[in-house]
């Protein structure tokens, strides 16, 4: 099973892990994220950083159950974070791991001091420098990352290593051991270096409520092993130099103490520039072991190292000097305090109605949502920085109109496969969605004019193509960076119905038209004919009438 899953219902478009994670480890498919793991460092950054707590460690408890129920003595290896991580109540979690059935209960810290003093011996065998190795996600990045390095990592077991060597040489070889601690890294490294499991401090925490054992009401109990003394400071920084001794030498230039991994790569990368430096007391989490990713609950760092620090040395005064002493007169800086109603008021603005529509995801700049929105309110942001809000608006709108349009919309790849469609698509075409994804473009329309878009880099549209009895008007584009190509294809069957129906009245008209100019040609001939006649017979009985008019003059004058 996976070091870390992701649960993907919860898992939304923040990216927040991919941008914290030091390795960038995180692959993003079909929106959500998932963990490469082979190159995972199992430091557990994006377990920290998760705003929808969708990332989950793999569980060791019913692995840790079964080797209880198996009748054998099972010891328990408690890091020495859990001091600072549970203060107070650190004598009852001893207690309370021991009801769990545990048979011995001992501090990692017992074999720190071994590992630390050969840690540091080994910068005398030469001129190298030497990285600690007790952090396993420290090594897991040279290892994978830096394997040229690889020969400066320490050849030392890490006190969880050590430890379990050393109970199996006590109790014998097979005696099965299970470390307790705030690292993630650590059940990798359990696997592969001989722990039978490696449990959180939160998994611990939850196996105790899951049993119903109350922390507070639990009887305290010491360690099974003798103190440890200065070893216990191992889970800070400089702890492994304190404990081995050479604390004179952390400011000379032959010792580094580098926490953070984005730290150490920067370290790293510029060691060959570093050639005083002969011991790297690296460590993944930034404030060491105490702010390890298991230990999610508790108190804070702060509050952790003091706790660490009392139970080590007990509580005292210190003293300072009149002459060391200064006053801050730099006034405290003035912001508005808005009301928690204006603060949902400009949440809602980017749709977040309720605490599961905040995202927390950082992509504004800010930690929070609600963040965001003071810095809104205090003008030092605006709303309209949400970058998941404007996206998802943004392919609201796209969505809408391209699902309600009623034009068919084809996208096809490089390969001119079909990427996706539109409704209006699905149903010119008469083909499902899901019949059309991945199929060449060939196989369902004529892909001619892609061809020519492919080739050309341009738009291409003809007047119209026929698919079945439909006609279709096609437009074609390149996509952005010409990674894909668009179709546009608009039904005017109709229209082009339409357009045949009036040419054809046309037709019509002209041919009736034609027929009544003929009939009225025919008609004026005849009617010309006719007049013609009457005329000619008219002239010649005037001609009569006016000779005869003449006869009857020239006869009365005689």
């Amino acid at each position: 099973m996976s070091l870390i899953t992701i649960n993907q219902v919860n898992c939304k478009d923040c990216y927040k892990c991919v941008r914290y994670c030091p390795v960038k480890a995180i692959r993003v498919v079909g929106g959500h994220a998932e963990v490469v793991e082979e190159r995972c460092l199992g430091d557990g950054s994006c377990l920290r950083i998760c705003p929808q707590h969708a990332k989950h460690v793999r569980g060791d408890v019913e692995v840790v159950r079964g080797l209880l129920a198996s009748g054998q003595q099972v010891m328990a290896s408690i890091a020495p974070a859990a001091v600072g991580v549970f203060g107070a109540d650190y004598p009852r979690l001893l207690g309370a791991v021991k009801v769990l059935g545990f048979a011995r209960v001992e501090e990692t810290a017992r074999t720190a001091a071994a590992v630390a003093r050969a840690s540091a011996a080994l910068t005398l065998d030469g001129g190298l420098p030497v990285i600690t190795s007790a952090c396993p996600a420290v090594v897991a990045l040279v290892e994978k990352y830096y394997p040229q390095y690889v020969p400066l990592l320490a050849a030392v077991p890490s006190p969880m290593m050590a430890h379990a060597r050393l109970l199996r040489e006590e109790y014998g070889a097979e005696t099965p051991v299970v470390f307790i601690g705030p690292c993630v890294a650590k059940k990798e490294e359990g696997q592969r270096d001989g722990v039978d499991a490696a449990l959180t401090f939160d998994e611990l925490r939850a196996w105790l409520e899951e049993e119903q054992i109350v922390l507070a009401d639990a009887a305290p109990s010491a360690c099974d092993n003798a103190p440890v003394g200065v070893a216990e400071i191992f889970p800070i920084l400089s702890g492994l130099l304190i404990t081995a001794g050479v604390t004179d030498d952390a400011v000379r230039p032959r010792v580094v103490t580098v926490a953070g991994l984005q730290e150490i790569r920067e370290m790293l990368d510029a060691l060959p520039e570093c050639s005083g430096v002969r011991l790297i007391e690296a460590l993944a989490c930034k404030g060491g072991c105490l702010a390890g990713p298991g230990a999610a609950e508790g108190p804070e760092f702060w509050a952790r190292r003091e706790a660490l620090l009392t139970h080590m040395h007990g509580e005292g005064e210190g003293a300072c000097p009149s002459s060391l002493q200064r006053a801050f007169t730099t006034p405290p800086l003035s912001l508005p305090a808005p009301s928690d109603e204006e603060i949902t008021a400009v949440l809602r603005r980017t749709g977040k109605h309720t605490p599961d529509d905040e995202q927390n995801c950082g992509a504004c700049g800010y930690d929070s949502c609600r963040e965001k929105a003071v810095a809104v309110l205090q003008g030092m942001a605006e709303a309209e920085m949400c970058i998941p809000y404007m996206r998802s608006r943004a392919e609201s709108v796209a969505n809408i109109i391209i699902s309600s349009t009623p034009n068919a919309i084809v996208v096809a790849d490089e390969a001119l496969r079909i990427l996706s469609v539109n409704p209006a698509f699905e149903a010119i075409f008469v083909r499902p969605q899901a019949e059309l994804l991945g199929r060449p473009l060939d196989t369902v329309l004529d892909n001619s004019g892609y061809e020519r878009v492919q080739r050309s880099g341009r738009p291409f549209g003809r007047h119209q193509v026929s698919y079945g009895k439909k006609t279709l008007r096609e437009m074609i584009f390149p996509g952005r960076k010409e990674d894909f190509i668009i179709g546009i294809y608009v039904d005017v069957t109709e229209e082009e119905d339409h357009r045949e129906q009036l040419s054809t009245v046309k037709r019509e008209t002209l041919r009736q038209a034609r027929q009544v100019i003929d009939k009225q040609m025919r008609v004026a001939q005849e009617i010309a004919g006719l007049l013609g006649e009457t005329t000619a017979e008219t002239k010649v009985l005037l001609t009569r009438l006016i000779q005869l008019s003449n006869e009857e003059d020239k006869t009365s004058s005689k």
